[in-house]
């Protein structure tokens, strides 16, 4: 599963959806966090989330949103497939910190930049604490979702969560977006498949090599 998810706070609906070029699907019955391309719903603390799978790119897309609240704006994105998590947050519009957990970085298994919340450190303490001796579980994979989580309210893999959110849908008639905002570099996301493909390939020469010393 690949999904990422976008909370504003002290933004209207309207506001956020116009300037992702989002819109309700008329007549939708309310539904689950992932149904449909993407879902919104508003949770207390004036906090307006918006989620997607593979629907929503997270660097434009969230930098889009911050942009029409004063307060703060954090957005995520994770994939289960390969582990790989990120957390970015907004003040006024400005990029404040992002937080990268990559689980081919073994050197830097949470990767920091700027000025995170001071509960980050708890986050990660606790994390790495339950990581020690688990080969079986990524407990680090969690905390940008929980870092998010701290200030929207949502969790990604509730599954007790009501299912009253609002499906959305591209607008008819998208924005016209700035050509230059603030946005959180992108890293390159590890590609398991191509790890395979290698893996195979040596494999396949390995093997053939085997076959022509046997034979001559």
């Amino acid at each position: 599963m690949r999904a990422a998810w976008i909370g504003v706070q002290g933004a209207s609906q309207e506001e956020v959806l116009g300037a992702l070029g989002l819109e309700p699907v008329p007549d939708a019955p309310s539904d689950y966090m992932f149904s449909g391309d993407f879902a919104c719903r508003t949770f207390p603390g004036g906090w307006f989330v918006v989620t997607s799978i593979q629907g929503l790119d997270l660097a434009d897309d969230l930098a889009t949103a911050a942009a029409v609240t004063d307060q703060m704006a954090v957005g995520c994105e994770m994939s289960t497939i390969v582990m790989y998590s990120e957390a970015h947050g907004y003040q006024g519009g400005q990029l404040q910190w992002s937080v990268t957990h990559d689980p081919d970085d073994e050197a830097r298994p949470l990767a920091v930049e700027g000025s995170p919340p001071a509960i980050l450190a708890d986050l990660e303490a606790k994390a790495l604490k339950a990581q020690a001796g688990e080969d079986d579980v990524d407990y680090v994979f969690e905390v940008p979702m929980q870092l998010v989580r701290h200030y929207t309210g949502f969790v990604y893999d509730d599954e007790e969560a009501p299912l009253d959110w609002v499906l959305l849908r591209a607008a008819a008639v998208q924005p016209a977006r700035p050509a230059r905002r603030e946005r959180p570099a992108k890293r390159e996301r590890p590609n398991s498949a191509l790890w395979r493909y290698l893996l195979l390939a040596i494999l396949a020469v390995t093997l053939l090599s085997w076959l022509l010393q046997t034979l001559t």
